[in-house]
């Protein structure tokens, strides 16, 4: 919640001292920071609990849960891990909750996240924001494809844009 607060402040922040006005528009794609992405590393996830339901192949992490893999890092209340038949992989990681997703150099933070390890796709929903250096951008849900490193916000989209000043 700290972090969310902290973010929200950061947003109002830059909206306040910038010289570029918000830009407003229903969709926006999105360049992420080039980074590797491979989904054969191994996948940790921690949490102060851990309920296992083998009948369904599902684990869910509760509290302070962090779900690591490479770079990326998907912290949330509560963190589920649904796995395939044979239980042998991770199909999904679903987080609700305070959730805050980071590749390395972006972060964002929604009220749930979906990473499809499969597809290598990270959809966030909920009051999205996303924080690219001094640059801000908020909406509705945030699509990520992390193996090409693109991304697109959509629904009530708000930009706020820093210039870089050359002093």
């Amino acid at each position: 919640m700290a972090q969310k607060f902290i973010l929200t402040i950061a947003l109002g922040a830059m909206v306040a001292l910038s010289s570029v006005s918000p830009l407003n528009a229903q969709g926006t794609s999105i360049a992420l920071t080039s980074s590797t992405y491979d989904n054969t590393l191994p996948v940790e996830v921690t949490a102060d609990a851990l309920n296992v339901a083998q009948a369904s192949n599902t684990a869910e992490f509760i509290g302070n849960a962090k779900a690591i893999q490479g770079d990326m890092r998907l912290g949330a209340d509560k963190v589920i891990v649904t796995y395939n038949q044979e239980q042998s992989a991770i199909e999904t990681v679903v987080a609700t909750g305070d959730v805050v997703f980071t590749n390395g150099t972006e972060v964002a933070e929604a009220s749930k996240a979906v990473y499809r390890l499969g597809s290598s796709e990270v959809v966030l929903t909920g009051n999205v924001l996303l924080l690219q250096g001094p640059n801000a951008i908020s909406g509705d849900t945030l699509t990520l494809d992390l193996n090409t490193n693109k991304g697109s916000m959509r629904g009530h989209v708000k930009t706020v844009f820093v210039p870089k000043t050359d002093k």
